[in-house]
């Protein structure tokens, strides 16, 4: 998919926007939203205020239909994906230790709460998966292996977390919302947004890792190949192109 938006490249970020159905481009391709909306011919970059604007503008070509016993609730591949993601985005986790017979209760509560607007876009959502997630709660400081919905604050390299509150899974669908905005409340409070370079240049310092199921290194030239260590540009291991094994974890893989 990356070396498709970027003509054959393979970086380390691409950007575009696509339609609800992820089939069809409505922006531009670049490495950043600032290259992906720049309205301008040629290089060059937008401006935060162009890209807020060009965003609310593609949004605003679409209205939500529907309900939300309709709408498909958010999943990731495996529990470690998604603590290092709520990291990487500084989000909450609400994670869900259901078995099968109890998870389509569970579900219908969720699709309420994921689709309202105080809750849209500010928490980050996934469920048990016991091939993947058997040893989940060693990762995660004050954890059980009892059922419920489990708000979790990630670590800072997405590599660890510890649990905020834990909501039982016949919880209505106001009282976990109530509890959503209450631990977002509190975390909002004490949660420091990131300085990129201090943030990995700390986790050098502690030697920690993050291994995504994407290999690390560049090919900026698009020959196929990752580019070697040591070219100029080139993102290979330890490379100047930042595409080598980085600390820092919040690298987005399963």
């Amino acid at each position: 998919m990356i070396r498709k938006l970027l003509d054959g490249r393979y970086t380390n970020t691409a950007f575009c926007i696509f339609d609800p159905l992820g089939q069809r481009r409505l922006s531009r391709t670049g490495r950043s939203p600032g290259q992906g909306l720049n309205t301008k011919r040629g290089p060059g970059k937008a401006s935060h205020e162009t890209i807020i604007q060009r965003m609310t503008q593609i949004a605003s070509r679409f209205t939500p239909t529907g309900n939300a016993n309709e709408s498909q609730l958010q999943d990731f591949d495996s529990f470690r994906q998604a603590l290092n993601v709520a990291s990487a985005d500084q989000r909450l986790l609400l994670y869900v230790n259901a078995d099968e017979k109890s998870r389509p209760q569970v579900e219908s509560a969720l699709k309420q709460v994921f689709t309202d607007k105080e809750i849209l876009g500010r928490f980050h959502l996934d469920f048990s998966d016991v091939k993947t997630d058997a040893e989940w709660g060693k990762l995660v400081k004050g954890s059980d292996d009892k059922p419920g919905m489990n708000i979790i604050r990630s670590g800072q390299f997405g590599v660890d977390g510890e649990l905020v509150k834990q909501i039982t899974l016949t919880s209505a669908a106001k009282d976990i919302k109530s509890s959503l905005l209450a631990a977002n409340e509190n975390f909002a409070k004490v949660e420091k947004r990131k300085s990129y370079t201090d943030h990995i240049r700390q986790a050098r310092r502690e030697g920690i890792k993050f291994e995504n199921a994407i290999p690390y290194g560049e090919d900026r030239d698009g020959d196929g190949e990752i580019d070697k260590r040591g070219r100029r540009g080139g993102g290979g291991k330890g490379g100047k192109g930042g595409g080598g094994k980085r600390g820092g974890g919040d690298k987005k893989g399963k």
